[in-house]
């Protein structure tokens, strides 16, 4: 992907966010979100418990499983080391808060309602381990505004993402690629708990059609170990 330069990054920033402002504005006369968004996309766990939970991709859940699962990998997830607090994307001004969120209704991966936060998918990799570290949020809200993932529509290939995982602690990656899906078709393999390590990055964009359920695609942006 060419890299912008600083005056035609403005200029698409600007854009960028007036269209999401458009949006809000759209949906002023509806209910806020519920405490708890999701992102498009099967983000399942196994029922079997921490040693069976680590499938290629993130397959077809077990029905009825939902509790079961999420409380059988509380406590391996927990051990897991580094967890991420915090994001950032220096190019682009992009700096958000990260939690620890599951599985919701539908077994797909809650998301924090306030868009200045995003969530870490707990029940799969941390930073520095096999697999896709996944970090998603909403790009706005009506009740809180635009959030950072904005900027995320202009991040190039080759930026840098740094993921904060304690004080001092920082692992850098580079961005490989930026894809655009259905938000009813986001790929299995985004939840990927082997392979090589990977980071990905996902929220809202495509148009904002309210009587079509909002924003109609996700953007996934995967970025690699620096």
């Amino acid at each position: 992907m060419t890299r912008l330069g600083r005056s035609t990054w403005w200029a698409v920033a600007a854009v960028a966010v007036a269209g999401l402002l458009l949006s809000l504005v759209a949906v002023l006369s509806g209910d806020d979100p519920p405490a708890v968004e999701q992102v498009r996309g099967e983000a399942s766990v196994s029922a079997a418990g921490p040693r069976d939970a680590a499938p290629s991709t993130a397959g077809p859940p077990s029905r009825g499983a939902v509790g079961r699962s999420d409380a059988s990998l509380e406590s391996a997830a927990a051990r897991r080391t580094p967890t991420p607090v915090r994001v950032r994307v220096p190019g682009i001004g992009l700096d958000a808060a990260v939690q620890p969120v599951g599985v919701g209704a539908g077994r797909q991966m809650r998301l924090p309602a306030d868009p200045r936060v995003l969530g870490w998918y707990r029940f799969g990799p941390a930073p520095g381990g096999d697999g896709s570290v996944v970090l998603a949020g909403h790009v706005d809200s009506r009740r809180f505004g635009v959030g950072p993932l904005a900027a995320l529509q202009t991040i190039g290939v080759g930026d840098r993402v740094e993921v904060v995982t304690g004080p001092g602690s920082v692992r850098a990656y580079r961005v490989d690629s930026i894809e655009r899906f259905s938000r009813q078709a986001l790929p299995e393999d985004v939840f990927a708990r082997t392979g090589p390590e990977r980071l990905r990055l996902v929220t809202c964009t495509g148009p904002f059609v309210p009587d079509a359920g909002g924003y109609q695609q996700n953007l996934v942006v995967t970025a690699v170990p620096a």
